[in-house]
């Protein structure tokens, strides 16, 4: 008992002592407590924690404009080696480099590590030769900076100034990251001429006050005199404590979709003497400002640079679908995919030249080439999966980073291309591309969106005729049909094989098969489908009296995904999905079944996601039926115990065996003369 107290006292001094560690707010400030801490409380598996990040914003008035001004500070703590990666610092900012042009700086950078050396402090400064400067794309310039002298154990601080001429586009502040946040302090000065819709974001909660405040400004006159303006000002603070880290979960594109985070649009501009200027920009302004992009909308002006090439392929006769395809095909001899995904179409000259381009390269040269053939062809824009969603009502150039090709195949239906499709078709995308929520771009300006995740048919059919031997094997033959991304999958899988033989033992191994015979049909054709023909032997569970044997003989799912009994983010899927497997097996003579799996129908809810299993038993043959429906690609984090649920039934059936047992020699002997007779 007395042992249980003491236990009891130590535990509750060591949680008074954490709390009352020594943390410091302060930019330049670095304590004992924190250069000794080794691990964050509330996350044990941090490999870092922000100790403190503050970032105040606000509008000045320079050089008669206004501009907003933003100062960030930094504290991180490297718990573990693998916490090293938050000394590697990136902060994009908006220059085009063209002269006239609204524009972001940096300025101010400095960082130091701090480590604690034979129990003193010892601090290292960050030299500039550690700052780099690079071009993200036509618009979006990055520094990048690394911190020298740090390892497990190490403070970083740093701070920056950003100079923004873009007064009308105040920053989004992301305050949840993929670490832990002790704190963080975020704080706007807003002048009453900007009228700013302000929406908080995310999971998590986040402390807002708002109070009034006055702001003074130096205007220069036309006659270069100068003069002090006041206005009042709406001060506003948000602030955090202990957010606990955004960690990828499985089946999450961009987990910075729902991270928490505070969001500014500008309704509306109203300056002292003036009318109302409303400032809501919409999708269709980004557009028009696109046109007049050298590019972009310069580049939809393109003339076809393989004419010739083109006019020597005879496409007269065929569909506008087999003219898309011939099209293309002979575009990608011309140019292959660098990898790369791009949105404006920089280096054409140099793709052309080189024979490799970025996605946005070849498909600029694609649309010239689907105009010239009188087909009418247009990009999507798009924010690729990983990267996060395009935001209705707060519209930016900046959150796109490629897009793809829409093509008119009748005057009512459009299918999609794009230049980084090898080993797909019409309307098979790599699945990054697949969004849902892609914007259509009109030359004049009246764009709409569209969703990709739904555009081709994604499923597995295959038929499975085969035979049960009296030694427990089976030997049959399988038949099975790819459509869409899956046969993408196969196409890519088997090129990536070293060559066919290597492909085979691979599905062997896996499958836990012996290939008799192995073909394909359309492997190497620009099509929607392939066929796959396999002659197998698979051995089943076999002694003196049964027989175990799983009628599946290829199962389509044989573990549960989804391992974690909670979740925080959403359930996003790739795309919609139809998995069909039709079993005939014939019952070995002398067997009789003494268990056979229940039939059975499940659905995940009423037109989301099912699953038949329907067995039977008829001359003395096995039917399985089995069909797996996905159409449904998006669940919330409330519907994941029943979504996992859900899983974990369908993985059960999957591996559920039948029972065969010996007939009794006598009764086998009376059914023979009874069938006789």
């Amino acid at each position: 008992m007395k042992k249980t107290i003491l236990m009891s006292l130590l535990f509750i001094a060591s949680v008074i002592t954490a709390s009352a560690q020594d943390f410091s707010t302060r930019y330049g400030k670095v304590t004992k407590d924190e250069l000794t801490m080794t691990s964050y409380p509330k996350d044990t598996t941090a490999t870092a924690v922000t100790l403190y990040k503050n970032v105040e914003a606000r509008y000045a008035y320079i050089y008669g404009k206004f501009v907003i001004e933003y100062y960030y500070e930094t504290k991180i703590k490297v718990l573990k080696a693998e916490g090293k990666e938050y000394a590697d610092v990136n902060i994009p900012f908006y220059n085009t480099g063209k002269s006239g042009d609204a524009k972001e700086t940096v300025s101010r950078i400095e960082a130091y590590a701090y480590n604690l050396e034979d129990g003193k402090i010892n601090k290292t400064k960050m030299e500039k030769s550690y700052i780099f400067e690079e071009q993200l794309n036509t618009n979006l310039k990055q520094i990048k900076f690394s911190i020298p002298s740090v390892k497990a154990g190490t403070v970083i601080e740093y701070k920056y100034n950003i100079t923004s001429e873009l007064y009308w586009q105040f920053a989004d502040m992301i305050i949840q990251q993929n670490i832990p946040v002790k704190y963080a302090k975020y704080e706007v000065l807003i002048p009453e001429y900007f009228n700013y819709n302000i929406e908080t974001r995310g999971g998590e909660f986040l402390k807002m006050e708002e109070v009034p405040s006055n702001q003074n400004f130096t205007v220069m006159g036309d006659d270069h005199l100068t003069s002090s303006v006041n206005c009042s000002s709406r001060q506003l603070t948000f602030t955090v404590n202990d957010l606990s880290a955004l960690k990828d979960e499985p089946n999450v594109w961009c987990a910075e979709d729902f991270c928490t985070k505070v969001t500014f649009e500008l309704k509306g501009i109203q300056f002292p003497n003036s009318i109302y200027q409303s400032y809501t920009t919409d999708w269709n302004k980004i557009e028009e400002l696109l046109k007049n992009e050298n590019d972009f909308g310069g580049l939809l002006k393109l003339k076809n640079p393989f004419k010739e090439e083109m006019s020597a392929i005879n496409i007269k006769d065929l569909s506008t679908q087999d003219k898309i395809r011939s099209i293309y095909q002979l575009l990608k001899k011309k140019i292959s995919w660098n990898e790369n995904y791009h949105f404006y179409g920089n280096n054409i000259k140099k793709a052309i030249k080189e024979g490799s381009g970025s996605n946005a390269d070849i498909n600029f040269i694609l649309i010239s080439m689907l105009k010239d053939a009188g087909i009418n062809a247009f990009p999507i824009m798009m924010s690729t999966r990983d990267q996060g969603r395009l935001p209705l009502t707060y519209p930016s150039i900046n959150k796109l980073n490629t897009f793809i090709v829409g093509i008119n195949d009748t005057d009512s239906t459009v299918v999609f291309l794009d230049g980084s499709v090898k080993n797909g078709d019409i309307n098979i995308l790599p699945p990054k591309l697949m969004v849902d929520r892609a914007r259509i771009y009109n030359v004049n300006g009246k764009g709409d969106w569209i969703d990709l995740t739904n555009i081709g048919r994604n499923s597995i059919n295959t038929l499975i005729k085969g035979s049960i031997t009296p030694e427990g094997k089976v030997e049959g033959e399988r038949v099975t049909y790819y459509f869409g991304e899956y046969a993408e999958q196969v196409r890519t899988s088997f090129k990536a094989a070293k060559d066919s033989t290597t492909y085979i033992e691979k599905k062997e191994t896996e499958d836990g098969i012996d290939a008799k015979k192995f073909s394909f049909k359309n492997l190497n054709n620009f099509s929607s489908s392939v066929q796959e023909n396999l002659a197998f032997n698979k051995e089943a569970i076999f002694n003196d009296e049964h027989i175990y044997l799983n009628p599946m003989i290829f199962p389509h799912l044989t573990k549960n995904q989804f391992t974690s009994e909670t979740r925080k983010l959403p359930i996003e899927f790739s795309y919609p999905q139809t998995f069909k497997l039709t079993c005939v097996l014939d019952i070995p003579q002398g067997y009789q079944i003494e268990e056979l799996p229940k039939s059975v129908k499940i659905n995940l809810d009423k037109d989301g996601c099912s699953c038949t299993y329907n067995i039977k038993v008829i001359d003395n043959k096995i039917q399985l039926l089995y069909i797996f429906s996905l159409t449904r690609i998006l669940y919330s984090k409330e519907e994941y115990a029943t979504l996992r649920n859900f899983w974990g039934t369908i993985v059960d059936k999957n591996n559920e065996q039948i029972v065969l047992k010996k007939a009794d020699p006598q009764n086998a002997a009376n059914q023979t003369q009874t069938s006789q007779l």
